[in-house]
């Protein structure tokens, strides 16, 4: 883009240009809220990053547009210019993505999907209390423990107990892997 405000040369075909630009938009935008829509469901952020990137390739086809449609209308520093932007505009939304990617890195766990667990769990039938809850990413999927404490002695009924909390679970949570529930009754 610098160059070309040095030495501005003329854009060839500005009209296939817009064509492009305009249908580069349009696929990548539909991907980009497929993506996002379905990350924040699973809670994924890498999935919403990735969502985010082809939102920002949306974003520079529409620029590539705009820098021919101002070719068209005579002003041929239109085409640098958008350059520029299109490189400023990356490193912001690049930014955004790294802190949540960071967060990632460090096991970070949404609150929200957090406390959606804990109320699955509570809420399946013969669960008292909820001890314990941990979850932790690998990949884009999750994986945990729990202790639960369930009003029996009874081993097989206990069992039972955590088998329906875990079904409960994977109801309220897609992408839980491994999910590892160990009753206790709270009787010692």
């Amino acid at each position: 883009a610098i160059d070309r405000f040095i030495h501005p040369r003329p854009v060839e075909n500005p009209w296939l240009l817009v064509a492009a630009g305009v249908i580069g938009f349009a696929g990548n935008e539909i991907v980009a809220i497929y993506r996002i829509r379905v990350g924040q469901k699973i809670g994924s952020a890498a999935l919403v990053a990735d969502g985010v990137h082809a939102r920002l390739d949306g974003f520079t086809s529409l620029s590539v547009v705009l820098g021919a449609i101002g070719v068209l209308l005579g002003f041929p520093l239109a085409d640098p210019i958008i350059g520029l932007l299109i490189a400023i505009s990356i490193l912001m939304l690049l930014w955004g993505t790294v802190k949540s990617i960071g967060a990632r890195l460090m096991d970070a766990i949404d609150p929200d999907l957090y406390s959606r667990a804990e109320h699955a769990l509570e809420h399946a039938d013969g669960v008292q209390a909820v001890r314990d809850l941990r979850l932790r990413w690998i990949g884009h999927r999750l994986t945990g423990s729990a202790t639960i404490e369930v009003d029996t002695t009874d081993l097989n009924a206990a069992s039972h107990v955590a088998g329906h909390a875990s079904e409960h679970l994977h109801e309220a949570i897609g992408n839980v892997d491994a999910f590892t529930i160990t009753p206790t009754s709270h009787h010692h």
